[in-house]
């Protein structure tokens, strides 16, 4: 009896070491999954661009690299041979990540279609889908089609009876002109509308409440738009005729699921 109370003990400290280390053993330096990140790693930094961080962002590992002068996310494919290879996905997800145009290049001195970003989130496993929403929600099972936008994540998700369909990243209300939270339905639908309030064109328009659209536009990796929900111009199209004259949906703001290390994928 006391043989066996001894080891009970003895079991139950190993458990609780075992946790602790659980709770706080490092990511693997060769990446998540067991990936080797080495050979894209000794490539970013021939490449001439420093490495600030990583972590993992809805499940796809990732380094956050410095924004030099020049900088677009079409040139940055083409200088990382990896990426070069696979040069349409890398720019599809950057730009996913992101939320920024491809084609926007950093300048000395702000200027329309530049990047403001310092710094950049690089997904280093290009295959790897972002779990950014649930991919079944039964609450939303009894609508035919539903529209999740969270503000705070930064993307949009549309369900069919309860399933995730798409999820397209988007850029609501600057500071000052904050996107309100809200439930609406699809009011109206304009392939091209004019603001009457900006005098701004706003491609594959959906009415949500007054003045508040979801529509086509510039994605220039921040919160940017008067109020609206803007997609990159070929989603919004897509999105568009997806979508019905009553579709309901929902804006919320939730918190980013990201976790940043000390760059065990690049050290």
């Amino acid at each position: 009896m006391v043989m066996m109370t001894r080891r009970r003990r003895q079991g139950c400290r190993l458990a609780a070491v075992m946790l602790l280390a659980a709770c706080w053993w490092p990511l693997p330096a060769a990446g998540a999954g067991g990936q080797d990140f080495s050979r894209l790693c000794e490539e970013l930094n021939k490449s001439g661009f420093t490495i600030l961080d990583s972590g993992v962002a809805y499940g796809v590992p990732y380094v956050r690299v410095k924004v030099p002068l020049g900088f677009s996310v079409t040139s940055f494919c083409r200088r990382i041979p990896t990426f070069e290879a696979n040069f349409n996905s890398c720019r599809n997800r950057v730009a996913f990540f992101n939320a920024l145009h491809p084609s926007y290049v950093k300048t000395k001195v702000a200027e329309p279609f530049s990047i403001v970003a310092d710094s950049i989130i690089i997904p280093l496993d290009l295959a790897k889908v972002p779990e950014i929403f649930p991919a079944r929600d039964e609450s939303l099972a009894h609508h035919d089609k539903y529209l999740l936008v969270d503000i705070g994540k930064g993307f949009l998700a549309l369900y069919e009876r309860g399933n995730l369909r798409r999820v397209y990243p988007v850029s609501a209300g600057a500071p000052g002109k904050k996107t309100p939270l809200m439930d609406f339905r699809i009011q109206r639908k304009a392939e091209t509308h004019w603001s009457t309030i900006y005098d701004t064109l706003m491609p594959w328009a959906l009415l949500l409440r007054q003045p508040y659209y979801i529509h086509g536009g510039a994605l220039p990796g921040r919160d940017d738009s008067a109020g609206c929900i803007r997609l990159f111009t070929h989603d919004a199209k897509e999105l568009y005729h997806q979508v019905e004259v009553g579709t309901p949906g929902r804006i919320i703001s939730t918190p980013k699921l990201e976790k940043i290390y000390s760059a065990p994928f690049c050290r």
